[in-house]
């Protein structure tokens, strides 16, 4: 069995294809491309399958070709996307990107409809974003009431995918709490939501586990592929939560951390329990009964591309490593401090006003120092969310690293030393696609279990031990005190 991984990122399609043990036999990747209109975001749906199929065609031919071998090709990707087709699986109107805010009077109106905490308890989302589905679609019943009218399937990117290559409109669990429709505990449609944003529950697909077989794909479909014995659809799971598994953290008291355009912390919760105080957001987990919790902040490495771009003229990733790194072994004044509130509010705190800040800034600083501002200021933010994720001393022993940010070994360093834990960076620049084919090849008994994986192919990692000291400390109480003067009012 061959199994074909199809990675549905923002930036980026991406297809790994493995073999059994999950060796990579072949991966390829292209751009996503939107129509940008100020805060629309756009694209064509219908060329996403087309770039998937022909991705899927070039790895088998990379590969030496897929004859006679099964293939089971498993989706993992960003969730929120909004497709809406017709009957026939077409989309009725162009397909609205996570990255699109026009909802946000509709998000507000959410707020005002249901209450903040209350539907916290319910969707597992502390407050309503133009993120989510139901902000899209409140804005589609107001503004485009006939492509809701003309409106068969309801879905997320994953679900499209899903259609197109089925013929069924199936959504997959890790990706409900993503919607703003979904009762992540009770495991069905949120009705009110679902009425209020004006969509009939009959357009919203049935929802299944992780890593469900859907079955053949159609024979439509077969004939564009490239010659297989069979191939066969796996639902997979949202990309974070595959990561998990691809990087073996998906275990209890390890934090995941993917170190991309945004920041974002997974963790496989231990007994967990809601509570309404820690404005966590909370998901299925990848087996029935377990959570996941995640927290995602915009204020990501986006900040320190900006400042890159912005503060050091360009300067190449490699030349700014060798930088910072003789600037520690050099005696300087202490660095600025700096808030990577760049894009606004951010969790754990949910500052509405916050934006980014320099402080402490003066004629003696240089353009290294304040870079160095920006990778602490951001390990502090990544502190600060670990802790609001465990507020347990003894909750986590480490974090594995993934993404762009975690090539970089000084910056890995660094936030092992503020967070006062291990950084262990796994060298597998396809988590994701690996996670999903773990689900795929337990979903066909292949593997027993996800922790089997782990003894296949396994990929090397590098752990940055933490040396942390009073002086982090001390930094981190400075930012702290910092953001609470100037923006917790």
């Amino acid at each position: 069995m061959l199994v074909s991984s199809v990675d549905l990122g923002t930036t980026n399609l991406k297809v790994v294809l493995y073999d059994e043990q999950l060796r990579v036999l072949a991966s390829r990747s292209q751009p996503m491309r939107y129509d940008r209109r100020g805060d629309q975001v756009e694209f064509d749906p219908s060329t996403l399958t087309e770039s998937v199929l022909t991705l899927i065609a070039a790895c088998a031919s990379d590969a030496g070709g897929t004859d006679g071998h099964d293939v089971v090709i498993v989706l993992t990707g960003q969730a929120e996307t909004l497709v809406v087709t017709d009957g026939h699986g077409t989309a009725v109107r162009p397909a609205l990107s996570w990255l699109d805010e026009r909802a946000a009077a509709e998000a507000a109106e959410l707020e005002t409809a249901f209450g903040a905490d209350e539907a916290f308890a319910i969707t597992g989302e502390p407050f309503p974003s133009t993120t989510w589905p139901a902000a899209k679609l409140a804005w589609l019943r107001r503004h485009e009431p006939a492509s809701l009218d003309a409106a068969a399937h309801v879905l997320m990117i994953k679900d499209y995918l899903v259609l197109q290559l089925t013929g069924q409109a199936v959504g997959e669990v890790t990706t409900r709490g993503f919607t703003y429709l979904w009762d992540v505990r009770r495991g069905a449609y949120w009705d009110a939501a679902v009425q209020h944003c004006g969509v009939r529950r009959e357009t919203l697909p049935d929802v299944v586990p992780a890593g469900t077989d859907l079955g053949p794909v159609t024979a439509d479909v077969a004939a564009r592929l490239p010659a297989a014995r069979s191939y066969r659809v796996n639902a997979g799971a949202l990309d974070h939560f595959c990561a998990m598994v691809g990087t073996g953290s998906y275990t209890a008291g390890t934090v995941s951390e993917s170190a991309g355009t945004v920041l974002s912390l997974s963790m496989l919760a231990d007994d967990w329990s809601f509570d309404a105080a820690r404005k966590v957001s909370f998901h299925a987990g990848l087996r029935p009964g377990e959570t996941i919790l995640f927290n995602g902040a915009d204020s990501g490495g986006v900040a320190l591309e900006w400042f890159r771009r912005e503060g050091l003229a360009g300067m190449d990733w490699t030349e700014l490593e060798e930088g910072l790194a003789r600037r520690a072994s050099a005696s300087r004044p202490p660095a600025p401090v700096f808030l990577p509130y760049l894009t606004g509010v951010a969790p754990p705190d949910f500052l509405t006003s916050a934006r980014g800040a320099f402080l402490g800034l003066d004629l003696s600083h240089d353009r290294l120092d304040m870079a160095f501002a920006v990778e602490e200021g951001l390990a502090h933010l990544l502190k600060r969310n670990v802790d609001y994720l465990t507020p347990g001393a003894d909750d986590v022993d480490a974090i594995v690293s993934t993404g762009g940010g975690a090539a970089s070994s000084f910056w890995s360093q660094l936030k092992a030393d503020v967070c006062d834990l291990d950084v262990i960076v796994p060298d597998e620049r396809e988590a994701t696609c690996r996670g999903a084919a773990v689900l795929a090849l337990v979903a066909s008994g292949t593997l027993s279990s996800l922790a089997d994986a782990d003894a296949l192919a396994r990929p090397p990692v590098t752990r940055f031990a933490t040396a942390h000291t009073e002086t982090h400390d001390h930094r981190y109480r400075l930012f702290e005190d910092y953001l609470d003067r100037l923006y917790s009012h």
